[in-house]
């Protein structure tokens, strides 16, 4: 029997690897788990090792009706090889359960969108039926499952909070900084819907001295500023129209050394990271300027992209990501006018972190990590990891119970 695993952590660590954007490849893994849609449950999970769509129903779940379908369940057809898959069910798209939204990864890659129940018309969808984990149990108020996190000042103390989406219910929380790389307790600062977004990054966008937070909305591409009010963010303002879908691992930083802050990013399409310059006072559509190419293709070989402000000491914003093939985490260090060579500032385990955020969180002015850590076997425990100043992390501490 796998370990008991929550329904809002298996949708957490399902969330991991599309924000991973990994491609299908039956002969690959990440993670530890095979790169195909029964190896991508396996791990959302949290199996041993990879099944094959055969061996589910029966080893590690069993079959229930559609109307007991819940968020974690899946829809299966068992069939061996290229005919069978397996797909998450999150929860459903409309009030008939005609339709739903799911995690997926087919041979078209990762996908997290709405299908028609059981699945897609033209793909054997008549063979699909609903099955539940037999090691899954219900979220209890303690164990909410985070996602999306991102760290800014948000309450207007001069401390770097961190910012997180609840995965079950779609509501944003502020995890107050208290100045020494420890958190106090959570406040609500977002009602429902923001699952909806993604790619959330924190940083003053416009100038006025409070951090912002910007984010894409899946359905639309568009990309959004919700500007800080010293106690929380306003009401939302579109600084980008439609096509910020097909760009990935959103960051923010002053990389043209204007004194601006600036909104970068991978495109998906071609591997290239793009920098998006701030203009500092304005806000809507002339947010931003044109984007500017600061690193050749390859990017999409790398994930999480952070930047936790200056991490070398020479009062430059650095970034941070880690490479998807050797789990190594990279530190580029910002030049005020794009990026330096890269130095690898952590071996290989960066890919059992499932998401981080960056800032200076204990005031020392060097950025900081704050890190969830999701390897098969763990519980979502948060972890702070200081900055040495010298473009390195010192030894961690926990700051954060399991359920991240």
């Amino acid at each position: 029997m796998a370990p008991a695993i929550t329904r809002s952590e298996v949708l957490r660590r399902a969330q991991t690897w599309v924000d991973a954007d990994l491609p299908y490849n039956q002969q690959a893994k990440y993670q530890g788990y095979r790169t195909d849609c029964s190896g991508y449950v396996s791990m959302a999970w949290n199996l041993g090792d990879s099944l094959t769509t055969p061996e589910f129903d029966g080893s590690v779940a069993k079959r229930i009706s559609k109307e007991e379908l819940l968020p974690g369940d899946a829809l299966l057809n068992p069939k061996a090889g290229d005919y069978g898959h397996i797909v998450l069910f999150e929860k459903w798209a409309n009030d008939a359960h005609t339709s739903y939204v799911g995690y997926e990864l087919s041979g078209t890659g990762m996908h997290h969108r709405t299908l028609p129940y059981a699945y897609l018309p033209g793909y054997d969808a008549d063979s699909y039926y609903p099955i539940r984990n037999m090691s899954i149990v219900d979220d209890t108020p303690d164990d909410p499952g985070m996602t999306s996190l991102t760290a800014g000042d948000f309450n207007g103390d001069g401390k770097k909070d961190l910012v997180a989406v609840e995965v079950n219910s779609g509501k944003l929380f502020m995890y107050p900084g208290q100045g020494n790389g420890r958190l106090g307790d959570r406040v609500e600062i977002g009602n429902g819907g923001w699952n909806g977004m993604k790619d959330l990054v924190a940083t003053d966008l416009d100038g006025d001295g409070k951090d912002d937070l910007i984010a894409t909305e899946k359905s639309t591409g568009k990309l959004f500023m919700y500007p800080g009010t010293g106690n929380g963010v306003g009401d939302r303002i579109e600084i980008g129209r439609g096509g910020w879908n097909g760009l990935k691992n959103l960051f923010a930083g002053d990389f043209n050394g204007d004194g601006k802050k600036d909104i970068g990013a991978t495109d998906i399409a071609t591997g290239k990271l793009l920098l998006y310059p701030g203009r500092g006072n304005r806000n809507g559509l002339y947010a931003l300027g044109d984007p500017v190419e600061i690193g050749n293709g390859g990017w999409n070989e790398m994930n999480k992209l952070v930047s936790p402000g200056d991490m070398n000491g020479d009062g430059k914003d650095d970034l941070i990501a880690t490479e998807t093939t050797t789990g190594k985490l990279f530190l580029y260090p910002g030049t005020g006018h794009g990026l330096g060579d890269r130095i690898e500032i952590g071996h290989g385990g960066w890919n059992g972190i499932s998401g981080y955020a960056g800032a200076d969180f204990n005031g020392d002015g060097i950025g900081d990590l704050a890190a969830v850590e999701s390897d098969p076997g763990q519980t979502g425990k948060l972890y702070f990891y200081p900055g040495t100043g010298k473009g390195g992390l010192g030894d961690r501490t926990e700051i954060g119970n399991g359920g991240w």
